[in-house]
């Protein structure tokens, strides 16, 4: 597989992987909401996780990078959309769209 399709690929995966953490969030946030009036304790559980998807979802934005980068020095196109791809999953991985679902 060459590089910039492989770039492209852990992108959209990436992409796929914040979607659901953020779906999953906030099905959290509304059953610790609705157990308990405390939130303390919510925040606390979801930051603690929010981290962890967070730096996987960086490093697969990073992984994704690095093949475009690669695949765009041997003058591939397809390897600038593996590169606009990685930034916008980076980029996302930082924003908590669950907030606003």
């Amino acid at each position: 597989m060459k590089k910039g399709v492989l770039s492209i690929c852990i992108a959209i995966i990436g992409i796929y992987f914040i979607y659901w953490f953020n779906i999953d969030l906030y099905k959290k946030s509304v059953i610790f909401t609705e157990q308990s009036n405390n939130t303390a304790i919510s925040n606390s559980y979801i930051f603690k996780f929010a981290k962890t998807f967070t730096i996987a979802t960086v490093c697969l934005g990073l992984l994704s990078l690095y093949f475009g980068v690669i695949s765009f020095l041997k003058k591939n196109k397809v390897g600038g959309i593996g590169i606009i791809l990685a930034v916008l999953l980076i980029i996302c991985a930082f924003i908590p769209f669950w907030k606003h679902i």
